[in-house]
């Protein structure tokens, strides 16, 4: 009979050490599927960093050089404008050639400002698994950015909507507003920009 017992408690004690062997490594098995996923979720992360950093650089070098394409015009904008009589004001804009009507004109400046990067980043579902102040600056740079486009595209068709029935001071209007509504669009993005890179920057480090 006690040989029974201790053969029956040795089995017991078999099957119980196979048994937390399986849940032991059932365990292991779930933590490094877990150390797995996180790593490759990190990667995924840093990599969408990354491409909107140097999106979001691109796009900041895109608008200093508009600005700096745009500023000689517009700092002679007003005393153009003063020199104009009421008179000559009212006078098709097309009349004359547009460059003697508005000498040093070089366009609107600058393209649409990119957000592709950002767009991918939001359909893989990268942006959750982000710093959610980090989020937070990018969110507020691309929204910013999306008025912008918005708007130098609305001023491009009423620009390019001027016809022989379009006066020179209608023309006028319409360069004040890209140079003032679009202008200072163009600098409110070169400084959430800025914040935005340093803020990408510090992420790395």
């Amino acid at each position: 009979m006690a040989d029974k017992k201790k053969s029956f408690k040795l089995k017991m004690s078999q099957n119980l050490a196979q048994l937390l062997i399986v849940m032991a490594g059932v365990f292991l098995g779930m933590l490094l599927t877990e150390w797995n996923t996180s790593r490759k979720t990190s990667a995924r992360v840093e990599a969408a960093i990354e491409q909107i950093r140097i999106e979001i650089s691109a796009n900041q070098k895109m608008i200093e050089r508009s600005i700096a394409h745009k500023r000689p015009f517009f700092d002679s904008l007003d005393s153009l404008e003063k020199s104009v009589s009421e008179e000559l004001g009212k006078e098709p804009v097309y009349d004359r050639p547009f460059l003697e009507r508005f000498p040093g004109w070089k366009g609107i400046g600058g393209i649409r400002a990119d957000n592709s990067m950002y767009e991918t980043a939001k359909f893989s579902d990268v942006i959750p698994e982000m710093n959610i102040e980090l989020v937070q600056v990018i969110a507020k740079v691309y929204n910013t950015q999306n008025d912008y486009n918005r708007l130098r595209q609305t001023l491009m068709n009423r620009f390019l909507e001027m016809n022989s029935s379009s006066t020179y001071k209608d023309a006028f209007r319409i360069m004040w507003q890209i140079g003032e509504e679009l202008g200072a669009y163009e600098l409110k993005l070169q400084e959430e920009y800025k914040i935005a890179l340093d803020k990408l920057e510090d992420y790395n480090d």
